[in-house]
């Protein structure tokens, strides 16, 4: 309970601190600044009427004890997020006009110039995944195109980081590890820039994160096929990519003990989550694929290449900033940066011993969802770091765990504490100063 007050604690802190910063410089308080101030305060209250647990290790406290630090690390990144997130909207909100089409009974989207559409006629089409859309429809029953997509953004990436803290609970580390590895998800990452924006091609990405989270916690948990079935088929329906990883999971759970019968319930999941997607398809494009994309690109266009593999290969792991006599004298490019620049952490991803099976189909796990992003005709851009990776989060996020002695050595704490200063200076740099061409 211990652990649990003290995210809780940290999170009003933050609150606080930051409604002094935003005050002072008469910035506007946001809808989700008022709630993450009154959860945050409310939950510390609550915590303190519950009594400790002897040891906070996952596998030794209550059922009750671990949920409650789940919610601890929600509300502390909720108001994290929400205090670093500024008070603009983003205009890039084609999911909830998505949403508000699926509302009034029709696929096709109301697309100003400045949302990319595919255009069939008279009738407009977003080219994102729909999940995001779907679970955004009781909110845009409400509000309509006044629907807040960076608050749910917000709200989701802040519900990554406490499903990241449960997962890592399914694995021996100590509270000092786990804390570690979860703040280097939701800070040292470009999970905290991309919450915090609530664009369209970002939200699909933070949605996918919390149901990859939720298919990898229940394969190293309980290992029920028809919930990790479920899950990774929605994670796929949020990004495509997703869907080839599929056979990993059956795997997963295969050398962890579930039967060939047991492991054909993950097949219904799937199965539904396709007619979804094709009778999507089906609507708008007459066609078994989405093929929104191919529409929206100039005719004659190579999607998908060897030709397109220097470029993204050179984003991943080689691009950097900028140098100038301006402040700050280093600038973030629009193109994006490599992610050893942005999350240095992530090269402990390959401190695991890859002799052991489970750590070698979690890294092809990683390998396989990030394979279409290289070959892809764009590499992302305006961005900061490599948001066509971000899916591939979780699988890096496990491999770390896996290289964990337990406690977190000085080397992990390094590369921990050097990410979340380089995202740091990434979200300050792009709001005050932008992304430099």
């Amino acid at each position: 309970m211990a652990t649990s007050r003290r995210f809780f604690a940290v999170a009003v802190v933050f609150v606080v601190v930051g409604y002094v910063v935003i005050l002072w410089n008469g910035w506007q308080l946001t809808r989700v600044d008022w709630v993450s101030l009154i959860v945050a305060v409310g939950a510390l209250a609550y915590s303190y009427w519950l009594p400790d647990s002897e040891r906070f290790i996952a596998e030794k406290v209550t059922k009750r004890d671990e949920l409650l630090s789940q919610f601890a690390v929600f509300v502390l990144f909720l108001a994290f997020y929400s205090i670093t997130a500024g008070s603009d909207s983003s205009p890039f909100n084609a999911h909830v006009r998505q949403a508000v089409a699926l509302i009034h009974g029709h696929t096709y989207v109301d697309a100003p110039n400045y949302i990319e559409h595919a255009q069939i006629g008279p009738y407009s089409y977003q080219l994102h995944p729909m999940l995001p859309a779907i679970l955004l429809m009781p909110f845009a029953a409400i509000w309509g195109m006044e629907t807040n997509q960076t608050i749910f953004s917000i709200v989701f990436g802040a519900l990554d980081v406490a499903l990241g803290w449960r997962l890592l609970g399914r694995f021996r580390l100590t509270v000092n590890a786990r804390t570690w590895l979860t703040v280097f998800f939701g800070a040292g990452t470009i999970v905290w820039y991309e919450s915090i924006h609530g664009t369209s091609w970002g939200v699909s990405m933070v949605v996918a994160i919390a149901m990859t989270l939720i298919a990898l916690d229940e394969t190293f948990g309980e290992g029920r096929p028809a919930i990790v079935g479920t899950f990774a088929a929605l994670a796929a329906l949020a990004r495509y990519d997703l869907a080839f990883v599929w056979p990993i999971y059956l795997a997963l759970l295969f050398i962890r003990g579930r039967g060939i019968r047991e492991l054909t319930w993950f097949i219904p999941g799937c199965v539904a989550i396709a007619v979804v997607y094709v009778a999507f398809n089906e609507i708008r494009y007459h066609s078994l694929f989405d093929r929104g994309v191919f529409i929206f690109a100039p005719a004659g266009s190579h999607l998908f290449g060897w030709e397109h593999f220097p470029g993204n290969f050179y984003t991943l792991f080689f691009m950097s900033t900028r140098l100038d006599s301006s402040f700050p004298y280093i600038h973030p490019t629009f193109g994006g940066q490599a992610l050893i620049l942005t999350s240095p952490a992530f090269i402990l991803a390959l401190r695991p011993s890859f002799r052991r099976i489970q750590t070698v189909l979690v890294g092809i796990a990683a390998l396989i969802a990030m394979t279409p992003s290289l070959f892809y005709f764009t590499n992302g851009f305006a961005q900061y770091g490599t948001r066509h990776y971000l899916h591939t989060f979780p699988f890096l996020l496990v491999l770390m765990a896996f290289g964990v002695r337990r406690r977190a050595d000085q080397l992990t704490r390094i590369l921990i504490v050097v990410s979340v200063l380089m995202i740091a200076f990434g979200v300050w740099h792009e709001r005050f100063y932008g992304l430099n061409a």
